[in-house]
Formats: structure tokens, C-alpha cells, sequence
């Protein structure tokens, strides 16, 4: 079932504990989350650590 973009949660029977996978062109699939909502945290939250090289810059 697609999430966003090229993401997809694998089409089963249950309602929970599927991982997020990354298809794209069938040969390069990733696990992008062990659930749902731990893809989701990972890949909108913001990040908690800045460089502080950058920090200087801002």
C-alpha cells in the first residue's frame, strides 16, 4: 500500500506491525521504519542535533 512517494507498507493480513519499505526499481528495496509510526518520526521529525560550525553561520 503506498505511503509517500516510493514508500510502501507490504499488503498482509493484521492491521499493525508492518515495516515501511523503500521500492524503487524493484532491486533496490530498504527498510525505512519497523512500523509506521516509527517511519514517520524518522523521516519528518527535525533533526535534534545541529553542527556547530553551521550554528555559527545561522
Amino acid at each position: 500500500m503506498p505511503v509517500y512517494a516510493h514508500r510502501y507498507l507490504p499488503a498482509g493480513s493484521g492491521t499493525s506491525g508492518h515495516s515501511v519499505l523503500s521500492v524503487h526499481w524493484l532491486s533496490d528495496t530498504v527498510v525505512y521504519g519497523i512500523d509506521l509510526e516509527d517511519y514517520v518520526v524518522r523521516e519528518f521529525q527535525e533533526p535534534s542535533e545541529v553542527v556547530p560550525f553551521w550554528r555559527d553561520w545561522l
